[in-house]
């Protein structure tokens, strides 16, 4: 039985929102595939027709009857390129492409450039012309070998608790997306059970090992076991069959997933078996988590270890392409965020037999098998990534047989001292190692307005262009977290399908009329300002403050709700008499008020902490409560987006669970990530701005501070959290809404008397 005690014991957690935008217009689209079908064991090769297929279904589930309008051709690829030729005429759209993905892609190109038209994570515009546009015939092929996406961590503080229809939604959004290389990483968890057992693990072992179904992305990068678990094994087989579709349906569209590898990380219980063997132990971050719990260490296998490598590597391998089929690409992160376990006098010798022996234990596996790594590890410890130091970790694998991702290169400069991004130019392009070059935008899955548009319509094409690129094979978008900042991702998928830099003028005018039908003069005027203020700055972890823990130092992080901010969104608001009936229009709006608003409470915040020092008691309680208040009418505001409520990201949790004890210990495990996370330097680190979670905790936990700060009683910070933690979440009905624009205006006009 899950116990309280479990719950609170090392927590942390995370979850991910059930709610899907994608939808037809019109007619009554094609049904999703039926959930919980179980599909094959393994999987047969996609045949050409597939391809058409596959872009078919897609069509059919975002277009309803109005995907009959396109014909659908294959042509071969372009010396490994994807590529796709369109024109229209008579109202009929013809499309060649060298996959399900490029058809898709140039498809949903011709629905955004010609008929205005936009699909997006929260909504849709598809208001089609009765007869599609003609339009001369073009071709288009990808300077990129590659257009990865997701990131590791992904998994944890968004997809954690997706099904097959929020997955289906997924997979059509990457094929119109023009995605082809997506991280494929659920179900690994039953099919590592499985090694374990048959190399003589006990269940009790595997349990002792494992984690809860929201950390699992630290539990395979090796940061974490032991760890607010053990994985339910009903989870585990839930995830083997959604992973079956998953990756079928990849395949059928033509993208190439990345799976799972052994990276030398073993349970503390194969010591039992092999006592002789030599391991290290090593502890997550353990400079920066002062706090972190010692039982959440980790074990990796020395790299003298070569046999047991190829063993356990081949046998995961083998096991995983009979349960799923075949894979070309393997992910293996062996020293991410770790510090790396090497004598400083044989540094490059142990550095290049840990690269070897990781990559023999994948080619064990599968001989024709590519290595795939996070190039993270550079960028979190460049003091220890010299030159030397990354080319000898590199040295022993070919150059054909491994890709590295390069993906932090909107990271602000030199954070804290240490994250120091562009590491392809720091690194020589990998020496010779084939290379992704790609941005991470968001950390923790903060949904904050963020993002460098300048740089991201910039920067791949200066990249793709400069005679240091060296082995330049990809475009790649790694959020830890997704299904925020739209505009941030339909900028970034067209930077991977086009080898010039992007015309950011020309492209937010077009980009305006495809999302909200219109571009008014006050909303080109409105997106001026916000690339000047939200939208121009490189990114880390945003949060405001009223989202943070609650100190007498209330400061935002990496948040702009400044005065040039909210002229932007006063601009935004003035065109509501013509785009208000949009969804899209309304669902950017509610994020831009609410930011613009959060800025004045963090002001509010930081007056009643003012005030209470200086003992003055009832202008401290004024501002407290007028920063309360406004907090609670933000959440109004956000639970207006159902994929914007807490309580959308709790139901997904509970279709998981099969009895009501594992009921109670997703409920707690899908709120810990997003919240305290399991120890005090992570706390807030995964924020949202989401409605339930504002007024249930933030507004609750700032209130509850600043009454211990009037009356003089104690207070317990950690006590308050983990008691709303542990009570299964219950929400408290949000402040009704009646009028969007009405409340928009009133709330904007309300924060200037501060």
């Amino acid at each position: 039985m899950w116990t309280r005690r479990k719950f609170i014991e090392l927590s942390c957690a995370g979850a991910a929102l059930a709610h899907g935008g994608l939808a037809a217009v019109g007619e009554t689209p094609a049904p999703s595939s039926p959930p919980n079908v179980e599909p094959p064991r393994g999987a047969a090769r996609p045949s050409a027709e597939t391809a058409i297929e596959a872009c078919r279904g897609v069509l059919q589930r975002q277009l309803g009857s109005r995907a009959a309008e396109f014909d659908l051709h294959l042509l071969p690829a372009v010396d490994g390129h994807e590529v796709y030729e369109l024109s229209a005429s008579g109202g009929r759209v013809t499309v060649a492409g060298s996959s399900g993905v490029s058809l898709c892609r140039g498809i949903y190109t011709y629905l955004r450039e010609h008929c205005q038209a936009m699909i997006s994570w929260s909504g849709h515009h598809l208001d089609l012309p009765a007869r599609l546009p003609d339009v001369e015939h073009h071709r288009v092929v990808c300077p990129y070998k590659f257009v990865q996406y997701l990131n590791p961590c992904t998994y944890g503080y968004t997809m954690a608790f997706w099904d097959w229809p929020r997955w289906e939604r997924e997979l059509d959004w990457m094929a119109l997306h023009g995605i082809t290389m997506p991280l494929a990483l659920e179900g690994q968890e039953v099919i590592w059970n499985r090694v374990w057992l048959s190399l003589g693990l006990t269940e009790a072992e595997i349990d002792t090992f494992s984690v809860g179904p929201a950390q699992l992305p630290w539990h395979r990068m090796g940061n974490i076991n032991h760890f607010a678990g053990p994985l339910p094994q009903h989870f585990m087989e839930e995830k083997r069959i959604l992973q079956r579709q998953v990756l079928n349906r990849m395949r059928e569209l033509g993208m190439k997933p990345v799976a799972p590898a052994f990276a030398g990380f073993v349970p503390q219980g194969f010591k039992r078996l092999h006592p002789e063997v030599e391991t290290f132990t090593l502890l997550w971050l353990r400079k920066e988590f002062k706090t972190i719990p010692r039982s959440t260490r980790t074990f990796i296998l020395h790299p003298g270890q070569q046999e047991l490598y190829r063993q356990i590597g081949k046998k995961f391998i083998e096991e995983y392409k009979a349960e799923y089929g075949e894979v070309e690409y393997y992910l293996a992160d062996t020293f991410n965020e770790l510090e790396v376990p090497v004598r400083e006098d044989h540094r490059y010798e142990d550095l290049e037999r840990f690269g070897r022996t990781v990559f023999e234990s994948i080619q064990a596996g599968d001989p024709k098998g590519t290595w795939v790594m996070q190039g993270w590890l550079f960028v979190y410890d460049s003091e220890f990534w010299n030159n030397e130091s990354v080319e000898a970790l590199l040295r022993g694998i070919p150059n054909d047989r491994m890709l590295i991702i390069d993906y932090a290169n909107d990271l602000a400069p030199s954070v804290q001292g240490k994250y120091l991004p562009g590491q392809w130019k720091l690194q020589k392009a990998f020496f010779g190692k084939p290379w992704i070059n790609g941005m991470a935008h968001t950390f923790g899955g903060n949904n904050n307005i963020k993002g460098n548009l300048k740089l991201m319509a910039t920067e791949p094409s200066t990249v793709l262009a400069s005679s240091e690129r060296g082995n330049l094979v990809g475009w790649g978008m790694c959020p830890e977290g997704i299904e925020n900042n739209e505009v941030v991702y339909e900028l970034m998928t067209d930077a991977g399908w086009q080898s010039e830099a992007i015309d950011l003028a020309t492209w937010i005018s077009a980009y305006c009329r495809s999302r909200y039908g219109d571009c008014p003069p006050a909303m080109q005027q409105a997106w001026e300002l916000l690339l000047k203020s939200a939208y121009s700055s490189h990114i880390w972890i945003t949060q405001q403050a009223w989202q943070a823990e609650p100190s007498v130092h209330p400061i935002a992080a990496s948040v702009d709700a400044g005065p040039t901010f909210q002229r932007a969104v006063e601009l935004f608001l003035s065109c509501a008499p013509q785009l208000a009936k949009s969804e899209l229009y309304r669902n950017d709006l509610i994020e831009f008020v609410s930011q613009s608003v959060g800025g004045r409470v963090d002001e509010a915040l930081a007056l009643a902490v003012q005030a209470g020092d200086a003992k003055q008691d009832e202008a401290a309680v004024a501002h407290a409560a007028r920063a309360v208040e406004w907090m609670r009418r933000i959440d109004g505001l956000m639970n207006l987006r159902p994929d914007r409520r807490l309580e959308t990201w709790m139901q997904a949790t509970r279709a998981y669970a099969k009895t009501d004890d594992e009921a109670t210990f997703y409920d707690e495990n899908a709120r810990l990530l997003i919240t305290t996370w399991g120890w005090p330097e992570l706390s807030d680190y995964a924020s949202r701005v989401w409605s339930g979670l504002i007024r249930d905790y933030y507004a609750a936990r700032w209130e509850a501070w600043f009454a211990s700060r009037h009356t003089g009683r104690s207070f317990s910070l950690d006590l308050w959290q983990q008691t709303w933690l542990s009570a299964p979440y219950r929400p408290s009905k949000p402040l009704p809404v009646a009028d969007l624009i009405a409340e928009s205006h009133a709330l904007l006009s309300e924060v200037k008397s501060l």
